[in-house]
């Protein structure tokens, strides 16, 4: 029956992408996304799957187009790492205004997952001596260090390895 349906096709999902086997994850969310009455909060679990499997084989452009789909809200954590990857994909694309323009939508959406906002900070720093504004990027990343207050997921090491690199820790 269809719910049985349902029920296999989340878990051969979720255990091709706990495996961490991409190509696996990226056809078990085709096979969600081409499936009627698949519930909203399991396709979106798959787009979002697929974007980090796309992500992980440098499919890049596949990424973002999945990212931007599970993009528009960032109060899970979902949503608020596909805003992040959104941004960060568009900067590495050298696309550094509309970065910076989801970056300023992110901060504005105010999201309750501290790391993404961090990360999305430390992209802001990127940006800024992207446009040559070293200034700016030193006071956001000096900001972070000063009011970041979890020590062990990387983002502190990350920060002052960039200050450093602007000559300033």
């Amino acid at each position: 029956n269809s719910e049985n349906k349902i029920t296999a096709l989340r878990g051969a999902l979720r255990s091709a992408y706990q495996l961490g086997d991409a190509q696996k994850t990226i056809s078990a969310a085709g096979k969600v996304s081409n499936t009627v009455n698949v519930p909203e909060e399991l396709f979106r679990e798959a787009v979002f799957m697929r974007a980090k499997a796309n992500y992980s084989l440098n499919n890049f452009r596949e990424a973002l187009d999945d990212f931007r789909r599970t993009s528009y809200e960032v109060a899970s954590i979902e949503g608020a790492e596909s805003k992040y990857r959104v941004a960060e994909l568009l900067f590495r694309d050298n696309q550094v205004p509309e970065s910076e323009k989801i970056v300023n939508e992110f901060i504005d959406q105010n999201t309750p997952h501290q790391y993404w906002m961090a990360r999305m900070f430390i992209l802001l720093s990127d940006i800024s001596v992207k446009k040559g504004d070293n200034l700016q990027a030193r006071a956001t990343l000096q900001s972070l260090r000063d009011y970041y207050t979890t020590d062990n997921d990387g983002i502190l090491d990350e920060v002052k390895a960039k200050l450093d690199a602007l000559g300033q820790n």
